[in-house]
């Protein structure tokens, strides 16, 4: 048996018992997230009648409705095109979504398009490479 080969052995038992622990990351270490899911909501802000919901209302519908059935979400402002017109809309993103937060996002859905008389609101449910919050250090 050569040095070589009496070294890789070595190595195998030495290491065989190592195993492998699950540690907590440190408090201001980034937090990683493995949930490869998300959802994009896409509120349009016109009506069919020409109308548009004005941003009281829609304060109203972030305040009762998003902020109460989400604990965390981006929101942006859009613009958008619906069957040829031009509308303002709001991007709702969602990240580490789980199945109990897309059938709540469709609940969503179903009640802003009954309160502002919408035809639809768009979902898409968006695969998320990684998430990854930094913070100071």
């Amino acid at each position: 048996m050569n040095c070589r080969t009496l070294f890789i052995y070595s190595a195998i038992i030495a290491l065989s018992g190592c195993v492998a622990t699950h540690t907590e990351p440190a408090p201001n270490s980034p937090i990683i997230s493995n949930n490869h899911q998300g959802i994009k909501m896409y509120f349009g802000l016109s009506k069919p009648t020409g109308e548009v919901i004005s941003p009281q209302q829609w304060l109203e519908f972030e305040t009762n409705h998003l902020a109460q059935a989400f604990e965390g979400f981006a929101l942006v402002d859009a613009t958008g095109y619906y069957k040829g017109s031009k509308e303002g809309s709001k991007v709702v993103t969602l990240y580490n979504a789980t199945a109990k937060d897309l059938a709540i996002a469709q609940a969503l859905a179903r009640e802003y398009c009954r309160l502002f008389d919408q035809d639809s609101v768009l979902l898409v449910q968006v695969g998320v490479e990684k998430i990854q919050f930094v913070g100071k250090e």
